[in-house]
């Protein structure tokens, strides 16, 4: 599905594991619908829901819509297409608590990746993700992922996977960062490609497929 001109690649996914979604409950949803789904429940079943979200999945209140925000829409577009914008330098901690700046890997084409251990389609991403790393690297490749969630959930993610490349951390903050790339609605994952020179060449909502990577690989590695 193309949402203006940002690939969408509808699933649904749940913010608490464990929680499957009943044919009752939309495909999609945003936070605030899901908040006045569960008012109507009993207090037991809606202390343990969140939201239901797309592929996309819906970053914890970071999102307010994932459809008909024609102004959210229009800076995610604007940042996709505008070849000639620079990247936005920031500080977050990494999974050791050391604060590390984007701008350390300046000169390399590096994808920069917002995701989570709560969303499905993030986790699907991450073991070709370090296989084209662990591929490409040598060549100046580089992935860094922020990562909005636990500390602990994701450094336990990150050591089951054999994950290589640098992890980053945090919540509010890192939506924040999410924002400045143009990801108004705080929807994951969320993938932005830039390139040796700084400039963000690619902007992608939703899973990244290996055709997507090889693509991105090809044109600007």
């Amino acid at each position: 599905m193309e949402n203006n001109g940002i690939q969408v690649t509808p699933c649904v996914s749940v913010f608490f594991r464990g929680w499957l979604h009943s044919s009752g409950w939309p495909r999609v949803m945003t936070v605030n619908a899901a908040r006045r789904r569960v008012r109507g429940l009993p207090v037991a079943v809606a202390t343990g829901l969140a939201l239901l979200t797309l592929n996309a999945c819906g970053a914890p209140d970071g999102a307010e819509a994932l459809a008909g925000d024609p102004e959210a829409a229009h800076a995610e577009a604007t940042v996709a297409e505008n070849a000639a914008l620079r990247r936005v330098d920031f500080t977050l901690p990494d999974l050791d608590g050391q604060p590390r700046q984007l701008s350390e890997w300046d000169g390399d084409l590096v994808l920069l990746n917002f995701w989570a251990t709560w969303c499905p389609p993030c986790k699907k991403e991450m073991p070709m993700f370090q296989e084209r790393y662990e591929q490409h690297a040598d060549r100046g490749f580089t992935i860094v992922a922020v990562a909005v969630d636990e500390l602990d959930e994701a450094r336990a993610f990150v050591d089951g996977f054999g994950i290589e490349f640098p992890v980053l951390i945090g919540q509010d903050d890192a939506i924040a960062v999410g924002r400045e790339y143009g990801n108004r609605i705080g929807a994951l994952p969320y993938t932005v490609i830039i390139d040796r020179d700084g400039f963000i060449r690619e902007t992608h909502r939703g899973e990244v497929t290996e055709a997507d990577l090889a693509e991105w690989l090809q044109r600007y590695l």
